[in-house]
């Protein structure tokens, strides 16, 4: 498996509201900016890794937990790395300890296709993307979706859900026995006279379900919501399931938690004034403020469909931001130069090859029309030195900016090389620390390392390139 990245689950965040309910009502103590002192913690995410249970890199001890894995009552050894979980308890100091761990999954149930590129499956009418960063179980042969029988095996996936209902996987597992169909997410066509309504492509029949948690059935006044769905019979040539409960997702929100980190897709965002924007991860509500620091993009990047982080405080109802950090490492900005079937070049970043998949997200343009000369934002992740794989391009207005974020691969007096790019950084006068504050050049450089976050700006002159700003990245 490859344990080197970590997705934090959408789905999680949804199992941390849901545990808000249990944590009582009792005051939370207070914590200092600085995040020093004791109050309560929660971390929603991918487990990354076990000795106690660590999510979102943080580490909570579980000597006084209880778990719950699969809707039913477990231990930690009942859990695998690259499940999505969340983790609900305290902090004192810089230590965290675990009260609740819920593991919830994004699907459960028949395979009904597999992608012939293995990069995508189809369970229970839910689109399932896999990439690079999916764990896939060993009892999956080869761990390969391929060897995955259409219309035979049942599997388990972990993962978030993306803004148009298709869902990230973080984790798949092949199910060989208690297979219970489940699902979670958007309710679409709700018609409450025949007790129906979609999630993805699949239609969920509640006529016998117990639905005492949702709102009164009334026209369509589901749409929208976020479920959880559990039945007992599906029916793959209609792709129809027979419920025997749903749920919300939203059920118990109003804890106020002093430490709070979710992570996943924005899903919907105000405009800006400033750094103040008000966004929705999941169905958590978040507010950025003047303090707020933006690690790896800013705060206009902020739109539906971006993966970041947010961590601060929860007052109840919305988590305000102390930090927002964007989890696409690589970031490119300025001119197509050469283009191909699924790739293509940015003129001024010799070598590096933006490759485009079945995943990428085109705004302002699609891959058919986008032609030479044409400015574009790039999001993407590393695949290689000088390879990226692209997960959002922006066209933008005619510019001769020229932007270059990812990993430093060397560092050679003034010059760093990111990507197989060198950078000559002699020209360079404004240097910036993570935080976003100003540093010198002597700084930078002694804080820079090998496999350091950089970012660098410059504009594009014909073949000439002038950088003019340098910053770390978290």
């Amino acid at each position: 498996m490859n344990t080197s990245r970590w997705i934090i689950s959408l789905l999680g965040i949804m199992g941390f509201v849901g545990l808000l309910a249990a944590c009582g009502s009792e005051e939370v103590p207070s914590v200092s900016a600085s995040g020093s002192g004791s109050g309560s913690a929660s971390a929603s995410g991918t487990i990354t890794g076990f000795g106690s249970i660590i999510v979102n890199g943080k580490k909570f001890e579980t000597s006084n937990t209880s778990f719950i894995v699969d809707g039913r009552s477990g231990s930690q050894s009942d859990l695998k790395i690259g499940m999505t979980v969340t983790v609900n308890g305290s902090f004192n100091g810089d230590q965290r300890s675990a009260r609740t761990v819920l593991q919830k999954d994004a699907v459960e149930g028949l395979v009904q296709s597999v992608a012939a590129d293995g990069l995508s499956l189809v369970v229970m009418g839910q689109t399932v993307f896999v990439d690079s960063t999916t764990l896939i179980d060993d009892n999956i042969a080869g761990r390969n979706l391929l060897n995955l029988i259409a219309g035979t095996d049942h599997v388990e996936v972990n993962g978030h859900i993306r803004p148009n209902g298709i869902i990230q996987a973080t984790y798949i597992e092949r199910k060989l026995v208690n297979v219970t169909p489940e699902v979670r997410g958007l309710v679409s066509n709700h018609a409450s006279g025949s007790a129906t309504f979609r999630i993805g492509n699949l239609t969920v029949n509640y006529g016998g379900a117990d639905i005492s948690d949702m709102p009164v059935p009334n026209g369509n006044n589901w749409d929208d919501l976020f479920v959880e769905v559990k039945g007992t019979n599906f029916v793959s040539a209609s792709t129809a399931l027979i419920a025997t409960k749903v749920e919300p997702e939203t059920k118990g929100i109003g804890q106020a938690i002093d430490e709070f980190e979710v992570e996943g897709f924005v899903m919907g965002a105000s405009a800006s004034n400033g750094n103040i924007i008000d966004f929705t991860i999941g169905t958590t509500p978040v507010r950025t403020t003047d303090n707020t620091e933006f690690r790896g993009g800013t705060v206009d990047e902020i739109v539906a469909g971006v993966k970041l982080s947010a961590e601060g405080r929860f007052d109840g109802s919305t988590l305000i931001a102390k930090h927002v950090k964007f989890h696409e490492s690589v970031r490119l900005e300025g001119d197509i130069a050469t283009i191909g079937s699924n790739l293509f070049t940015i003129a001024g970043l010799p070598g590096v090859a933006v490759n485009l998949n079945s995943q990428t997200d085109f705004r302002g343009a699609s891959l058919g029309n986008l032609l030479p000369g044409d400015h574009v934002r790039v999001r993407g992740r590393v695949n290689g030195m000088t390879s990226v794989i692209a997960t959002r391009v922006e066209l933008r207005s005619a510019d001769r900016d020229l932007d270059l974020q990812g990993p430093v691969h060397s560092i050679t007096g003034n010059d760093l090389v990111i990507l197989g790019v060198s950078v000559d950084t002699s020209s360079i006068t404004h240097f910036e620390s993570v935080s976003g504050s100003s540093m010198s050049r002597a700084n930078f450089f002694a804080e820079v390392k090998v496999n350091s976050l950089a970012k660098v700006k410059g504009e594009r002159n014909g073949v000439v390139v002038v950088w003019d700003e340098a910053e770390l990245e978290d």
